[in-house]
Parts: C-alpha cells; sequence; structure tokens
C-alpha cells in the first residue's frame, strides 16, 4: 500500500482525472498470479450532484455545527454547545442555528443532518445517542421538517463526514473509497461513485466492531476483541497506562512515543499494527480504489500513518496495491457530508436510504 503525501488546494468537485494523484497507483504483480490494479486515463467518477445551496449540521456530542455548502465548498458556518438536558433542548438549538443561516440564505431548501447512532433511517428516528442525554427514539427528520419547512435527509455521523472527504476531499478522485475515522472509537463508510452504501439494514461500514482478535479486550459493543478495542485512541492510552501503572491520555502517550520512550512506543506500534490488519481485511473484501483516514489519530501524521501502511502492506501482501490517504477537511467534513446527502436527495429522490444506521464507533 502506498501512502498519499501530495498537497490538494481545492474542495470543489473538479474532474477527478485532474486531481494530484489521481490513478491508483499499481504494484508490480509479477510472479504473484494477481492482476494489478488498473491506472484509469479518465475519470474514475463524474459529479452528477446538481449545484445547489444546502445545510449541514452535525450533531456532537459536545458540539452542533451548522453550514451553508456549495458543492463541498463552506460559505458560511456557526457552532453552538450540544445540550444535555434532552431531545426537546436538543432540537430547539438545531432549529435556531438552521434559521439563522436560513434567514440570509432563504434559496435552500434542503438540509442534511449528520448524527451519531444507532439511527432509524427509514423513519427518520434517533434510536440512541450515547453522548447525548434523552436521545431515544427522537423523530428528528419528522420535528425538524416541520419547524423548519424543509426537506430533512438523515444520515450517520461518520458516513457524513466519509461522504464529504469521498466526493470533495482526499478521495475525490476515487470512484470508490473506505473512510475509518479513529479518535476515541473507530468509525467508518463505504462509498461507491456518489452513493453511500447502507447496506440491507443500515450497518454497513461499522469497522470499528470488525473482530480482529478473538478472546481480546472487551469492546462498548459487548463483543471481545473488536477494532475498536484494540487500536482506538482509548485502547492507545488503556495499554500505555497499564504498561506505565498510572493513567496517560492519548496525546500523553504519542508523546512520549515520540520521545523514544519503548512502552509508549509498543502500545502505539500495536495499535497500528491492528489498523493495517483491519485496512488490510478491508481491502481484499471491497477492493477500494483507497482508503482515507480521519479522526484525531489521523493528525498524528506520519509518525503514525507510515507505521500502519507498513502493517497494511505486510497482511494484504500479494494484493493489489491501494493508497492510505489522511483525510483532508478536518473538523468540517460532518456538515459538508450533511449538505452533500441533501443535495443528492433533492436531485435523486429514489437513492434514499429505507433501512437502520448504526453508530459511528
Amino acid at each position: 500500500m502506498t501512502l498519499h503525501k501530495e498537497g490538494w488546494q481545492s474542495t470543489l468537485c473538479a474532474p477527478r482525472s485532474n486531481v494530484p494523484g489521481g490513478a491508483a497507483r499499481v504494484l508490480d504483480s509479477r510472479d504473484r498470479g494477481l492482476p494489478a490494479r488498473i491506472p484509469r486515463s479518465e475519470p474514475a467518477a463524474t459529479c452528477t450532484i446538481a449545484s445547489m445551496k444546502t445545510l449541514g449540521l452535525d450533531l456532537g456530542g459536545t458540539k452542533i455545527a451548522a453550514a451553508i455548502v456549495e458543492d463541498g465548498v463552506v460559505l458560511e458556518h456557526s457552532a453552538r454547545p450540544t445540550p444535555q438536558s434532552g431531545f426537546e433542548a436538543v432540537l430547539a438549538s438545531l432549529v435556531s442555528a438552521s434559521r439563522e443561516l436560513l434567514a440570509r440564505h432563504p434559496e435552500v431548501r434542503a438540509l442534511g443532518i449528520g448524527s451519531p447512532g444507532p439511527l432509524d433511517l427509514q423513519r427518520g428516528l434517533v434510536l440512541f445517542a450515547p453522548n447525548i442525554a434523552g436521545m431515544t427514539d427522537a423523530p428528528i427528520r419528522e420535528r425538524l421538517e416541520a419547524a423548519l419547512g424543509l426537506r430533512v435527509v438523515l444520515e450517520n455521523d461518520a458516513n457524513a463526514a466519509g461522504y464529504a472527504e469521498h466526493r470533495y476531499g482526499a478521495a475525490r478522485d476515487f470512484s470508490s473509497s473506505v473512510f475509518v475515522t479513529i479518535s476515541t472509537g473507530i468509525g467508518g463508510g463505504l462509498f461507491v461513485g456518489d452513493a453511500v452504501i447502507h447496506g440491507a439494514t443500515g450497518a454497513a461500514g461499522e469497522v470499528g466492531h470488525m473482530t480482529l482478535l478473538p478472546g481480546g479486550p472487551l469492546c462498548g459493543c459487548g463483543h471481545h476483541g473488536c477494532w475498536e478495542a484494540l487500536a482506538s485512541g482509548r485502547a492507545i492510552a488503556r495499554e500505555a497506562s497499564f504498561s506505565y501503572g498510572t493513567a496517560l491520555s492519548t496525546q500523553e502517550v504519542f508523546a512520549r512515543a515520540r520521545a523514544g520512550e519503548a512502552r509508549a512506543l509498543a502500545a502505539v506500534e500495536r495499535a497500528a499494527d491492528f489498523t493495517g490488519l483491519g485496512l488490510a481485511n478491508l481491502l481484499k473484501l471491497f477492493d477500494p480504489d483507497g482508503f482515507v483516514i480521519g479522526g484525531g489519530l489521523s493528525q498524528v501524521g506520519a509518525f503514525y500513518l507510515e507505521r500502519v501502511r507498513v502493517a497494511a502492506e505486510r497482511y494484504a501482501q500479494g494484493f493489489p496495491s491501494v493508497e492510505i490517504r489522511r483525510a483532508l477537511l478536518g473538523a468540517a467534513a460532518g456538515v459538508i457530508g450533511a449538505a452533500a446527502v441533501a443535495a443528492r436527495a433533492e436531485t435523486q429522490p429514489e437513492t434514499q436510504p429505507e433501512t437502520q444506521a448504526g453508530s459511528s464507533g
């Protein structure tokens, strides 16, 4: 696998063949009996979403972000704390943030909202949001539509961020991509063309709950040995804290690892190895054009990502090469992706999700 290091200069949806690193690199597959990845001379996919302004909302455990977005470009944005006093307070804050922006952009006729879950996309419900008090069976789509008079599209928050990277960010020259976000937990999303892959029940992309080590550490989902329990920021802090005999944050572990401390470095390398294993498994299953790594751990940069790349290459030896890229859009990905799914739904109504969607990990 190759780690993409080139810079990016625009978040506009340009012809995909004109983007730096536009063709997936080909692994020399001689003597391996496997086909090399075919380089494309034409764009892998085109921008089929009509240009329009839409409103994107990103509902987080601590912050609500809102933005007016057009073609992946944030035109205006705002943010406020997420209330922790129940659904009605959250709804009021979402409505207030939306009205503030819509007053200056009255032409907007659709909004998308990215929310933690699990979700019921068909009924527009947040079934449960573990970090937001009172968000149980919350009819968020219906209530927002009633309050704002706009079409509302509900999407899983990790899917929304990944979709932004797929359409306008680090994967915009890929026809297919897998997004993996690694922070406190691990989530992901699967994308082909301009579509989000939800799966039969909406649980597609729950990569953090793939079992990588049977009998391993207990995960928050109730199973043992999940990717999230082995390689998330929380897992790194847990492993290092046990080794040192004192509580350490993820940031402290990385600082000690950079300084060459063996115990901290061992925790980082173990997590990177499991992430490489997870990516290699996804490569063998989906054969995407590339991976995008987002979340807090991606911000560590090459110190961490190069270790992930080496591990992924080792576990995928003999398979076609694929690029691993760091997410480009940062904190804006959530609102950009939410706005993008609303634009897609407005122009392609038959693509509306009709399933449940899981959490972001």
